[in-house]
């Protein structure tokens, strides 16, 4: 957990991006479903069509990086782009 130190005062959680409790589910169907290459615009892109608002850049890209860690996402990372596509071992669950 990040915290965040204030002069003279305790330590306090610090905030982080707070998706919607159906977020996960939704941007795995659809990845699963529509397949290719999946950069923070195109989730950014996604949560305004679900929810109606906007999603931050940051956020969009935290959400990316977490799923790839837990293994759901591979990173490709070039020189002009970086792009997320269903992993291969989570492909194997689709069958």
């Amino acid at each position: 957990m990040t915290t965040v130190v204030q002069a003279g005062a305790a330590t306090a959680p610090a905030a982080g991006p707070r998706w919607p409790a159906d977020w996960d589910r939704v941007l795995d169907t659809a990845i699963r479903t529509w397949g290719g290459e999946w950069s923070t615009t195109r989730v950014q892109l996604l949560f305004k069509a679900r929810y109606g608002k906007g999603l931050y850049r940051d956020e969009a890209r935290a959400f990316l990086s977490r799923r790839a860690h837990q293994g759901v996402l591979q990173l490709h990372n070039r020189p002009d782009a970086r792009y997320y596509t269903l992993a291969r071992t989570a492909r194997k669950d689709r069958t």
